[in-house]
């Protein structure tokens, strides 16, 4: 069955990935320079669900950029759930990144571990549209898009750890550019996954539900941007008043020493 993809909505889910990762970056930055446990599981979570709905955004809208000769929707249930593992996957991602020293072996589990969550994520959104007769993938182009899903996991793991610290040379071009790579690494994951789906002629959408994709797929990305960006905002404003209550401390230390012991 021949398909088509609306160009703007794909440009948008390459956005939204690229944003993604920048705020798992900064966020990996954040968290491991967090002294207090409660503050980082705090952090932790609030990062994960923002990555996560990052992540399930970019494959959501880069979904609703697809279009058929038939009616297409998604059933709220399975969308749930992809949604899930995709928080799920963004804190264990989190969660490897901001380990003191991050070694080969978890290196390489946690890309194999969240690559095959992210193409879970994918592949169960796809299970969403309930398609009858079944969606049939092509095994090496499916096989594929799991290759690129773990290689793109491993290396974004790997950037996010290596640019910890704003002590490096020109730290943010560097974050900046890395998000972009990772986000185009997360969009290739999705659109060699839609490249492996074969719509055979005749096939029936169970949960097509007449709500136009357009209007979802702005109402997604307003969702992501909102939470991206408002994630980003306060772990920045949480950061700045972290390092005034240190300076704070730090001068009110120097005073005490000034004045000398007290009779």
């Amino acid at each position: 069955m021949p398909s088509t993809y609306n160009p703007g909505l794909v440009a948008i889910s390459l956005i939204v990935a690229t944003l993604a990762s920048f705020t798992a970056i900064d966020l990996a930055d954040r968290l491991s320079i967090l002294a207090y446990a409660r503050a980082r599981h705090i952090w932790l979570a609030a990062g994960a669900l923002a990555m996560g709905i990052g992540i399930w955004s970019m494959h959501f809208i880069g979904m609703l950029s697809f279009s058929l000769s038939i009616p297409l929707g998604y059933d709220p249930a399975i969308t749930c759930y992809s949604l899930v593992i995709a928080v799920l996957v963004s804190w264990f991602a989190l969660h490897v990144v901001t380990r003191e020293r991050l070694k080969l072996p978890w290196l390489l589990a946690g890309g194999v571990l969240m690559g095959l969550g992210i193409a879970g994520m994918h592949y169960m959104g796809m299970a969403a549209m309930l398609m009858q007769p079944a969606i049939r993938y092509e095994p090496r182009i499916f096989a594929a898009s799991i290759l690129i899903a773990i290689a793109a996991s491993t290396a974004a793991l790997w950037v996010a750890h290596t640019l910890r610290g704003a002590h490096q040379d020109h730290v943010m071009r560097k974050r900046i550019g890395a998000a972009c790579v990772m986000g185009i690494a997360i969009a290739g994951m999705h659109y060699t996954g839609m490249a492996a789906a074969n719509f055979p002629v005749g096939s029936v959408c169970g949960a097509a539900h007449g709500v136009k994709p357009q209007w979802l797929a702005d109402a997604v990305t307003l969702f992501a941007l909102v939470i991206l960006i408002g994630t980003l905002l306060l772990s920045r404003l949480d950061a700045r008043v972290a390092f005034l209550d240190n300076s704070v401390a730090r001068l009110n230390d120097q005073i005490e020493r000034m004045r000398g012991p007290t009779r």
